[in-house]
């Protein structure tokens, strides 16, 4: 009898235990959808006549006002384009403007670099503030949130080893990367976008990995450089319009500055595109919400003192 006893006891605790690493399986496993947000250049220096102490002035240095858009909405990452200091990434600067502002969400970001960041060393200053999250020293890596595959790319292909061309180190880590995805969405990040309207216009030098990336059945990518907001249509490797191809968004409005192309005094600013593209704010700072779901996605351009400004629904291919 007692025998009996304790093999029902045993069972009754075996039972127990059983359920309680289920229950904390369940607990550890991602969220089928999470909520994230994204933008590139963003703080400006602490000695712009526009810094106006953080607050920002004449509708500049809005870094305060955006990334307060950004944490009230309480995302499970920051997707950072680059260009997170201006204009010379100090660690002082790095502590003070970007820190009492995006920098509310450092534990969260995954960090693309710009070209601000190279400004210091191998981005020595960037990789101190950001530490662990800045990824792999090379500049590009890997990583997923939620059901996504998340690929983070160095676009500062005149800097990064080997350049960002076909067959460079960088593609083919890509390549490579990608073929072993077994997500079924996947967004990328990098600074600098392939498709622009803004003043820089189209980037013919980040093209390999713009053809990787549509080649291989990416459904987002998110770059930051240009002042402005640019969605594209789902594209191509070519570029062109393609419905099961890749959608790039333009998120350069986490702060610094916004302009459009055709204004300023210098030859390079006055540029007038028709392009391809589906929606574009010049005038407006910003920050993007991505809904990620594991089939698809929803965005959102929260705008400061503008409300949504542009909206978009994907699914992934």
């Amino acid at each position: 009898m007692n025998r009996r006893r304790r093999l029902g006891a045993t069972a009754v605790v075996a039972g127990a235990v059983l359920l309680m690493l289920v229950l904390l399986l369940r607990s550890c496993a991602p969220p089928a959808t999470v909520t994230v947000v994204a933008a590139g250049d963003m703080a400006c220096a602490m000695n712009d006549p526009d810094y106006g102490g953080g607050s920002g002035a004449h509708g500049n240095c809005q870094a305060k006002a955006v990334s307060d858009l950004a944490v009230a909405l309480h995302p499970v990452a920051l997707l950072g384009l680059g260009d997170y200091q201006f204009e010379l990434p100090t660690a002082d600067a790095y502590a003070t403007a970007y820190g009492k502002t995006w920098g509310r969400l450092r534990s969260v970001t995954i960090p693309a670099r710009g070209n601000q960041e190279y400004k210091v060393h191998d981005a020595n200053t960037f990789t101190d503030y950001f530490g662990t999250q800045a990824g792999d020293e090379a500049g590009y890596w890997s990583t997923d949130v939620g059901a996504w595959h998340v690929v983070v790319l160095d676009s500062n292909c005149t800097t990064v080893f080997a350049g960002c061309s076909k067959g460079s180190s960088e593609q083919k880590w890509l390549a490579a990367d990608l073929a072993s995805n077994g997500s079924r969405c996947t967004v990328a990040l990098m600074h600098h976008p392939r498709w622009s309207s803004g003043i820089a216009g189209d980037n013919q030098g980040v093209d390999a990995l713009w053809r990787t990336l549509a080649s291989n059945g990416v459904d987002l990518l998110l770059s930051g450089h240009e002042a402005d907001y640019e969605r594209f249509p789902p594209l191509s490797a070519t570029g062109e319009p393609d419905q099961h191809g890749l959608t790039e968004m333009v998120v350069g409005t986490g702060g610094q500055a916004h302009y459009r192309p055709e204004t300023g005094g210098a030859g390079w600013r006055k540029r007038v595109v028709a392009h391809r593209s589906t929606f574009v704010d010049y005038d407006h700072h910003a920050v993007l919400a991505l809904t990620l779901r594991p089939d698809g996605w929803s965005s959102a351009l929260h705008t400061v003192g503008g409300g949504v400004e542009d909206s978009h629904t994907g699914t992934c291919s």
